[in-house]
This record gives C-alpha cells, sequence and structure tokens, in this order.
C-alpha cells in the first residue's frame, strides 16, 4: 500500500502541473472507485466544471481543492495510482476506472486493480459546525494539518501526520506512555500516526534501534527521542527518492516512474541479508497476515 512518501511524491508531481486547471469533464467506469457518493453521477456533478485550487495531503489521502469549496479527496488504497496520459489518444491502462479531462494539458486517471482506493468529494459543513478532530492530532504545535482535518471532515478522524503536524518528542512521548500497544502496531494505527504503514514502520524501528514488539510505554526518553528523530530522517529520505517501488512495481508517480527508495532500505524485504551495523541475518516475521523485518541484534 502506498505510504506517506508515495503519496507525497504524487501529490507533488501533481501540483507542479493542476494547479489552476479546470476539470472539462469526467468519465466513471466503476462505480465502486466513488463509492461514496450514491451514484456515479452525483461524483461527476461535484467535480465538473471545477477549477483545482491547491493539491494537499494528510496521512495517505491527496486532497484537491476546488473552488467552490469542495474537496475531493483520493486514496490510493492499496493499488491505486493516479496517472497522466501522455496525450489524448494515449491507451488507457487496464483498471482505468475514473478519467478527468482537463481544460488543457493531459488527461487524469485513476487506476486500481484491486479496488480498495477511491475518490470522493467532500462538503462544507453547516457554519458554525465543526467536525471532532482526534485527539491525538491536537497534540500538535502547528502545520497545516488541523485546517485539512477541519475541511475534510472525513479525515478528521486522522492522527498526527509527521509532516503536515509540528510534532516535538515530548508530545510523542505521551501517546506512547497513554498506551501498552505494540510499537509496530501503534505507529501504523492511522488514528495515532497518519501516513506511516509496514514498510517505514520497520525502517522507522531499525533506525531507532526499537524492536517492534516492545509495549509502547516500555520505551525510556532516549528511545522516544530516538522514534522521533528517525520518523523524519526516514520518511524525508524516501520522500526525497519518490518512494518505494517493490517488486510488484504497483507504485508508481503520475508520469509512471518507479520511485527508488527500495534501494535504501535496511531491513524491509530483506529476510537472510546481513544486518548493514552488526551484520547479522535479518528476520522476518508474519503477523496478522503481515510481514515485519527486523534485526534480532540491534533491536532487542
Amino acid at each position: 500500500m502506498p505510504e506517506l512518501p508515495e503519496v507525497e511524491t504524487v501529490r507533488a508531481s501533481l501540483a507542479r502541473d493542476m494547479v489552476g486547471k479546470k476539470i472539462k469533464a469526467c468519465a466513471v467506469t466503476n462505480g465502486r472507485a466513488v463509492r461514496r457518493h450514491a451514484t456515479a453521477k452525483d461524483f461527476r456533478e461535484y467535480v465538473e466544471g471545477r477549477s483545482i485550487k491547491s493539491i494537499t495531503r494528510l496521512g495517505k489521502n491527496i486532497v484537491f481543492a476546488l473552488d467552490d469549496g469542495g474537496k475531493m479527496v483520493a486514496h490510493l488504497g492499496m493499488s491505486g495510482q493516479l496517472l497522466r496520459s501522455k496525450g489524448p489518444k494515449d491507451p488507457k491502462p487496464k483498471h482505468t476506472h475514473v478519467v478527468f479531462t482537463m481544460n488543457q494539458g493531459p488527461e487524469l486517471r485513476f487506476v486500481d486493480p484491486r479496488t480498495f482506493g477511491e475518490l470522493f468529494v467532500s462538503r462544507p459543513l453547516p457554519e458554525g459546525v465543526s467536525p471532532e478532530v482526534s485527539k491525538y492530532a491536537r497534540l500538535s504545535i502547528g502545520g497545516d494539518g488541523m485546517a485539512t482535518r477541519l475541511a475534510v471532515p472525513e479525515l478528521a478522524h486522522l492522527g498526527l501526520d509527521p509532516f503536515e503536524d509540528a510534532i516535538v518528542w515530548d508530545r510523542l512521548a505521551t501517546i506512547f506512555r497513554s498506551r501498552t500497544t505494540e510499537m509496530k502496531a501503534l505507529i501504523t494505527d492511522q488514528d495515532v500516526l497518519a501516513g506511516i504503514g509496514n514498510i517505514y514502520a520497520d525502517e522507522i524501528l531499525y533506525n531507532a534501534g526499537v524492536l517492534y514488539s516492545r509495549p509502547s510505554e516500555s520505551l525510556s526518553t532516549i528511545e522516544i527521542r530516538r522514534v522521533h528523530r528517525a520518523m523524519t530522517e526516514i520518511l524525508s529520505e524516501a520522500i526525497k527518492h519518490h518512494g518505494s517501488t517493490l517488486d510488484d512495481e504497483q507504485f508508481v508517480d503520475p508520469d509512471g516512474k518507479p520511485g527508488e527508495y527500495q534501494k535504501f532500505h535496511q531491513v524491509y524485504n530483506r529476510e537472510g541479508q546481513p544486518c548493514g551495523q552488526c551484520r547479522a541475518p535479518i528476520e522476518r516475521v508474519v503477523s496478522k497476515q503481515r510481514s515485519t523485518f527486523f534485526c534480532p541484534k540491534c533491536q532487542n
């Protein structure tokens, strides 16, 4: 599933050339892609004729601000892609479910083989009504994340975003010490920390020297500070290298280019290979049908 670095890669690419353009027409060939709406026609009526004012992100969601105050949200799910066509006659990939024709430039296509992703339009709440925002998100000391939650009620439940919210280590400590959850389960819980998934949880915990199964309340102050630092460093490097594209090649940017951060993974998908620090073989365990990779010596 695309995580924060992959979604940010897509957002940044689209923001460079789609802001200011108008959605001339929208074609939906699979209603599951817009399933929050009663019909595909309802979705089309919300977006057709609307100009894109900005493109932002919260967690694993891309938010297109429309000129009538609506927000179109794209969640890529497990296999979703937002692809630019090379031209109007460019063949559509298999599993293309939604096509946006712009007033100028290439089409934007939503492709999703497994159909877990979705597009929906969020409408402004009545004046004076505010959504109930995540208690964890309220620990932020700044950033743009709170404005997005208030503007898109469907995203108000999301926890702290490591980039869209300003997170300081002592606020992170408050969360960790209030829970008994295993560390990997905690930092991949989107209601606590939004955007981190299987890949980057393993990389962050390895970088911090913390075992995936450690109860969060057991971490020392030094360990919490290491996790806080590792979150910023690992995610920043992954964004720099345009995310990770694994063997299934599901993740590509809007121009069809794969990411490169998989070349720098320290533990993820490296079972049996030597740890870069201690040379012990990287191990893998499976829990809840998800693989976890770790170094048994460096994370003890």
